[in-house]
């Protein structure tokens, strides 16, 4: 291992530990203001379209991720593309989770509630498991650009079915007890 590729994955772990420290302090701090803060009265509106529209650009980048990566897996696609892919919507993806977290802290959760709780631990997840994916995708990144998914080494197979399921079924989760909590139900 040269030392150039040696310093790049040193750079990569202390950049993903910054991210999980960055994810944990964000959602400590969104729970810390939401006890703290009484927001006015005509907040809540603004507050809560901007938090839906967190959750589009969150979960429909996180949707359209992982739908290009199963072409990837399907062999309907080149690697290559995935990356291409990748790059361009990791941003929305992080955007949803930052505007999740701020307007989360404005919109009032009940946080002795155990189904916001679980919310709070499905967006928690969500994040952490964004945070992970930059080694998976590290990983994709040394393999050749031409590589099919079923010749890609079973623990690599495995960590991104394992990876994409955990995103999902996160999201999903806050989504729809988010829908539940909105709607009263």
């Amino acid at each position: 291992m040269s030392i150039a590729l040696s310093e790049q994955r040193s750079l990569a772990r202390h950049r993903r530990a910054l991210g999980y420290w960055a994810v944990t302090l964000g959602m400590l701090a969104s729970l810390w203001i939401s006890t703290q803060i009484q927001p006015a009265a005509w907040m809540h509106l603004p507050m809560l379209f901007a938090h839906l529209a967190s959750v589009i650009a969150g979960l429909g980048a996180t949707v359209m991720l992982d739908v290009k990566a199963l072409r990837w897996v399907l062999g309907t696609q080149q690697l290559s593309e995935l990356w291409v892919f990748e790059k361009s919507v990791t941003p929305l993806a992080w955007a949803g989770i930052i505007g999740l977290l701020f307007t989360g802290a404005f919109l009032q959760p009940v946080l002795d509630s155990p189904v916001t709780a679980l919310k709070m631990v499905a967006v928690y997840v969500a994040a952490m498991n964004g945070v992970a994916l930059g080694r998976l995708t590290d990983e994709l990144h040394r393999m050749p650009p031409d590589t099919r998914f079923a010749t890609a080494p079973t623990r690599v197979k495995l960590w991104c079915l394992s990876s994409a399921a955990t995103s999902q079924i996160a999201w999903w989760t806050a989504v729809i007890i988010g829908m539940l909590n909105t709607s009263g139900a």
